[in-house]
């Protein structure tokens, strides 16, 4: 059994220690253990839309499904303080 040594100046009086494998911290990190949020959006049964229009309602509440989890994965640019950044963000 692996024995560690840890100093005196990286322990705090009022401090936890938790002591944990470096493949489980990057784990946490990266948040594949953790807590996952999932957002679906899905109209209204009060919303009532015409028999040819679901098709369309259907394809919006997927796409702002795919949004929202790409907000939560930080998949988004901006926000931009000018619209020549915006410009040259576009155009990278």
């Amino acid at each position: 059994m692996p024995t560690l040594t840890i100093p005196k100046k990286l322990l705090k009086k009022d401090a936890d220690l938790v002591v944990i494998p470096r493949k489980e911290y990057e784990a946490l990190i990266r948040g594949k253990n953790g807590y996952k949020k999932t957002t679906v959006v899905k109209r209204s049964p009060s919303f009532r839309v015409a028999k040819k229009d679901e098709p369309f309602y259907d394809a919006l509440d997927q796409e702002l499904t795919d949004a929202l989890r790409d907000v939560d994965n930080g998949n988004v640019y901006g926000p931009f303080d000018s619209v020549e950044k915006l410009r040259k963000s576009l155009e990278s």
